[in-house]
């Protein structure tokens, strides 16, 4: 009886063997067989441009009272004098007065148009750490094969990449088959009302556009564990955003007679039962197409795991989470960010505010993540609001079979050579969120290559991504 047990258990593994060496064998290549063209070398005045374009403090700070506004004014006077041929022969529009919309007719009306998209402002450089740059912070210096400073990656290599493409192609007398149009937000940095309202007017006007492409993933070759070539990572989709503030109030007081508890013991102990009760793990449909994309290229046992995510899917999620970057692919985050409590080191505050950042999972809606907080804390002292400052829905995924994602996929093969491409989940945000109405096919990807510094310190992007991008944009509008 034992040795038939035994039999039958070593049957079973080897039945088990059979199937994940079966699908590891099958696990197919998902990569288009197209070989990158030699991109041409950068004009001079390219680069010129794209240094000017950071000197400009387009900053974006939270309090929109702060905003320079002749920083962005200058700016576009800039953009004008710099790319006549794209304000001669294209319709510019300002919405909410800083904001830019261009539309560039294209030959054949019947299809539908695209929408390429940037945003001109830059987040704020920090006081403490203004003299940790090696550089000054918008001087668009370049050094050691990198041109520096603030937005230089984040987004105005996006910006005037863009622009020195369709003022190229309008002097070489190139009229695109379908119309196409160019949407700059003044403001993603703090939610992007810019882009709310550029979706508007598209929105009012009819537009249903064939694709539209922001900034988003980036060709990477760090950020893979396991891989020795290139990979882009093609946004199909990102996480929605959610603020949520925390406070309680209690009667304070003396601190030399301090309660048994205070509003910050209180506060303290709500923030840490959320931090220690992670929101559960999952796979995005966007994380699956990285893996169904990523897995085939990868040498075993990566190839084995990724081919049989059906038996391995707590050791892929248990690897994904030693990471921060990891783990915020698979779940739900939640993290205080800003505390406000007290006045006096000797009185005890009878009001204490936590503000928490929850960057939201497909399939985590707002009200399942508030309803989860409530249960997690147990404790009607601790009041919840949702902050009015900015929210958003995780997005839909755009389809790997739609032309956005295929067009995507077709010219970053073409403009960078030996590249892995795959779908991938957005952790981030950008303005493309508020144009899912606009288009079912929206890709979030930047044409560069490990960008350095994104919102810290000693912001660079290389001279090469530079190259990239300009040859990306091109080859994308001639397609």
């Amino acid at each position: 009886m034992v040795k038939r047990i035994l039999w039958v258990i070593l049957a079973l593994i080897a039945v088990l063997v059979a199937i994940l060496i079966f699908n590891a064998v099958t696990f197919k290549s998902k990569q288009l067989p197209i070989a990158a063209l030699p991109a041409p070398a950068v004009p001079p005045t390219a680069l010129e441009h794209l240094q000017e374009a950071i000197r400009f403090k387009t900053i974006s700070f939270n309090d929109s009272t702060l905003l320079d506004t002749a920083q962005f004014l200058g700016f576009h006077r800039f953009l004008e004098k710099t790319y006549p041929a794209v304000h001669s022969n294209l319709v510019r529009e300002k919405i909410k007065k800083y904001s830019l919309l261009y539309f560039w007719k294209g030959k054949n009306s019947s299809l539908k148009p695209i929408v390429l998209m940037a945003h001109q402002d830059v987040v704020p450089i920090e006081e403490a750490s203004k003299s940790n740059w090696t550089v000054e912070p918008f001087s668009g210096d370049v050094k050691d094969g990198f041109i520096w400073g603030r937005g230089s990656a984040d987004n105005k290599i996006n910006v005037i990449g863009i622009f020195e493409t369709i003022e190229k192609l309008l002097k070489e007398s190139y009229q695109p088959e379908r119309s196409l149009y160019f949407a700059l937000g003044h403001d993603e940095e703090r939610g992007g009302t810019g882009a709310v309202a550029i979706a508007a007017v598209l929105k009012q006007r009819g537009v249903s556009a064939e694709m539209v492409l922001d900034e988003g993933g980036i060709v990477t070759r760090e950020k893979v564990p396991g891989m020795t070539k290139p990979v882009a990572l093609i946004g199909t989709a990102e996480k929605g955003y959610l603020t949520l503030l925390l406070s309680v109030d209690k009667n304070g007081g003396h601190s030399s007679m301090p309660e048994q508890e205070t509003a910050l013991d209180i506060l303290s102990k709500a923030v840490v039962n959320i931090r220690q009760h992670p929101f559960p793990a999952n796979f995005a449909p966007a994380t699956v197409g990285f893996m169904n994309h990523v897995g085939p290229e990868m040498p075993y046992p990566e190839k084995l795991v990724f081919a049989n995510t059906w038996l391995f899917k707590s050791v892929v999620i248990g690897i994904y989470e030693k990471s921060p970057g990891g783990n915020a692919v698979v779940r739900t985050t939640a993290v205080p960010t800003i505390f406000n409590a007290g006045m006096k080191d000797n009185v005890v505050p009878t009001k204490a505010t936590v503000t928490m950042n929850f960057r939201l999972l497909q399939g985590d809606g707002s009200e399942k993540v508030i309803a989860e907080i409530k249960r997690i804390i147990q404790d009607d002292r601790v009041s919840i609001v949702v902050s009015k400052e900015f929210s958003a829905e995780p997005s839909a995924t755009s389809p790997e079979d739609g032309f956005g994602y295929k067009h995507v996929d077709e010219t970053v093969k073409k403009t960078f050579a030996e590249t892995v491409t795959t779908p991938f989940l957005m952790i981030g945000g950008t303005d493309s969120r508020h144009f899912g109405e606009i288009s079912t096919n929206i890709i979030k990807f930047s044409p560069m290559t490990d960008p350095i510094g994104f919102h810290g310190i000693d912001e660079r992007v290389s001279l090469e991504s530079y190259q990239q991008t300009l040859w990306f944009y091109e080859q994308l509008i001639r397609q």
